[in-house]
């Protein structure tokens, strides 16, 4: 009877050494989880800083080349409109910089719910950036168009309107798709905080 006993203290021992194992490598595995998912949701992000700064290298020197060459063209238009307008867009590009603002440590901090309110307000600067920056955009642009000459200002104007409309059209479609990603992450991080409860 004492042997018999002392077999099921031995297994009962054994038990508790293998569930104690099981739950490290549980524990072990959400920790190898919770980096993956963290990892994912900051390259999610990283689209919209991609975007931004192929804003600042690529797009915003095409924008300085083509009015540069149309100034060139066109030497009765005043320098004011133009550097107006390259100014503002330097400005709105790193206002850019500054509302999409999120660093890889918010992805990998224990309070992700920070993050998801950063998110938030990310997604409610982005349409007040729009709110602000569009009649700014249109009124510097309608100067532009005048100060060409009379014979071709027509044709300026009509092709401002179209390009206009086109780059307003990729624009919102951008747009869209930031907010898109931020929607994404914060519901991904609502998901895992209510897992964690």
């Amino acid at each position: 009877m004492e042997n018999n006993t002392e077999h099921y203290m031995n297994e009962l021992e054994e038990m508790r050494w293998q569930m104690r194992i099981l739950k490290q490598k549980l524990d072990d595995q959400q920790l190898v989880n919770d980096r993956l998912i963290r990892k994912a949701m900051s390259n999610k992000m990283s689209f919209v800083t991609k975007f931004i700064w192929f804003e600042l290298l690529a797009l915003f020197p095409f924008c300085v080349l083509v009015f540069t060459l149309n100034k060139l063209m066109y030497p009765t238009m005043t320098w004011y409109p133009t550097l107006a307008i390259l100014l503002f867009l330097l400005i709105d590009i790193l206002w850019d910089f500054y509302i999409n603002r999120i660093s890889e440590s918010d992805w990998q901090s224990e309070n992700l719910l920070q993050t998801a309110d950063k998110l938030l307000k990310m997604k409610k600067m982005r349409w007040q950036q729009i709110a602000v920056a569009l009649p700014f955009m249109i009124i510097l642009f309608g100067w532009y168009l005048w100060e060409f000459p009379d014979e071709v200002r027509l044709y300026t104007t009509i092709g401002g309107i179209i390009g206009g409309v086109i780059g307003f059209s990729i624009g919102i479609r951008i747009l869209l798709k930031m907010q898109r990603i931020n929607d994404d992450l914060i519901r991904q991080i609502r998901e895992i905080k209510c897992e964690e409860n």
